[in-house]
């Protein structure tokens, strides 16, 4: 991804992150660093998400498996619950799609596997719901 490309995209996520209300910010280093840095981090209420963001004009893109460790490796710096996230602006239809990674692992993103990142608000608000109404 083009660093031009890539920074709009960041800055674009970011701003859609903060609209649903959660405290975000683009790690500008995050690729050249050794340290296990996600482009983007944003927290809400006691959750917290480590993103990978990728923008296309292709069905698909790869993230490669040390970009995804590094997701896995910030988030156990906290103890808070955190979510791993490949977050991909698919240009050909406008939308943002999201993939929670199981594991580290090279992984090819496409349109059919990820979910609407409206959706993956709408999981995160329902979970965040069960918690507060389950004693």
């Amino acid at each position: 991804m083009n660093r031009d490309i890539g920074k709009n995209a960041e800055r674009e996520l970011v701003s859609i992150l903060r609209g649903e209300g959660f405290n975000a910010v683009r790690i500008p280093t995050s690729n050249s660093s050794p340290n296990p840095l996600p482009d983007i981090f944003a927290t809400k209420e006691n959750t917290l998400l480590s993103i990978e963001c990728k923008s296309t004009w292709e069905n698909k893109v790869k993230v490669k498996e040390n970009q995804v460790r590094k997701l896995f490796e910030f988030l156990s710096m906290f103890t808070m619950s955190g979510i791993p996230i490949i977050a991909v602006k698919f240009k050909q239809i406008h939308e943002w799609r999201v993939l929670i990674p199981k594991k580290a692992e090279d992984i090819v993103v496409t349109i059919d596997n990820t979910i609407s990142i409206e959706d993956l608000f709408k999981i995160l608000e329902k979970s965040v719901e069960e918690k507060i109404l389950t004693p």
